[in-house]
């Protein structure tokens, strides 16, 4: 029924940001602003990593198994070997490719202040800002059959190496790495030929959804119709639609679901209000009906809400993390 995490070290959680799907969880620190973080899919809240957007820039390499990504309007397969590079503050969703396959994702997590700490430098603004500001530049696929990216997953695998290492000098290492990396993700993205209305299309699409997606997170515990949804982005139930699969793949209602089943598993796993009956949990978390919470909370969770609490109450809360990603570091 539930999977167990692989380690005791959790990365710091942090609850989600009541106004934005920002930032839920400390990626990095003040001292050493990389983040390296190991992923197990299929032992994760949902299976997936949820939509989300943070300003670090993001290195997923798959390690075991294969990886769907939705970023910038598209949704592709990324498979064992390979990794994909994600913009900062663009909208991304995770989820295995196979749920019955075993699905390994490393992480490197890094702001670009790290690597152009001024951001009106002369170096900024010939490297960095044509990669950071680039509209149609939301993700590049790195793979081992081109060269590009076979010379950018050798950096990749030893920034990993040497942050499990932790040798002397390693915060150095990875910084050379980071900046050798960011040299071959400007050579791979000078030679892309951008399609300007796509691109266009998939900016529209991001800005509405992050917007509709804050508004059903301060409202998911009430009645959120479709009408309530697309008011909040200013546009027609269909384009709404529209807007979220071409984004994520995934209805606005499907993500409403999604996120009201996220709250009440955090607040079983919290244990906020011990003796909050289960009828009281689905009425807070937008379920006027039990049974249909029940069945919802099952479809998501593979279990009730009741064995979620009972499985807690035996000592499993960490396997049970409900934000979604249960990373721990390397």
């Amino acid at each position: 029924m539930f999977s167990h995490a692989q380690d005791d070290y959790y990365a710091i959680i942090n609850p989600m940001n009541k106004e934005s799907f920002e930032d839920y969880f400390e990626h990095t620190n003040m001292d050493y602003p990389v983040g390296v973080y190991y992923m197990d899919l299929d032992g994760m809240y949902m299976r997936r990593v949820r939509a989300h957007w943070h300003p670090e820039m993001e290195i997923d390499l798959v390690r075991e198994g294969s990886a769907v990504f939705s970023i910038g309007g598209e949704t592709f397969t990324v498979n064992a070997g390979n990794a994909v590079w994600i913009n900062q503050d663009r909208l991304h969703m995770i989820h295995p490719a196979d749920p019955g396959v075993s699905t390994v994702i490393l992480s490197i997590l890094f702001h670009p202040a790290y690597l152009f700490e001024q951001n009106d430098s002369f170096l900024a603004t010939k490297y960095c800002e044509p990669l950071k500001n680039n509209e149609g530049l939301s993700h590049l696929i790195l793979s081992r059959d081109d060269e590009y990216g076979v010379r950018a997953l050798e950096n990749i695998n030893t920034i990993l190496e040497t942050n499990l290492k932790l040798s002397f000098g390693y915060e150095l290492e990875t910084k050379s790495r980071l900046c050798a990396l960011w040299l071959q993700l400007l050579e791979k993205s000078s030679r892309i030929d951008f399609d300007t209305d796509k691109v266009s299309q998939a900016t529209i699409d991001e800005t509405r959804v992050k917007k509709a997606l804050i508004y059903m997170h301060s409202a998911f515990s009430s009645k959120v119709t479709l009408d309530m949804i697309s008011d909040s982005i200013h546009v027609s139930k269909s384009e709404c639609c529209r807007c979220f699969k071409r984004s994520l793949g995934m209805s606005p209602f499907d993500l409403l679901l999604e996120q009201r089943i996220y709250e009440a598993a955090r607040r079983l796993q919290r244990s906020e209000k011990k003796t909050e009956s289960m009828q009281d949990l689905a009425m807070a978390t937008g379920f006027p009906n039990p049974s249909y919470f029940n069945r919802i909370f099952k479809k998501f969770l593979d279990c009730t809400p009741r064995e979620y609490r009972e499985y807690i109450k035996k000592g499993h809360r960490d396997a049970l993390n409900p934000y979604g990603i249960p990373l721990t570091r390397l």
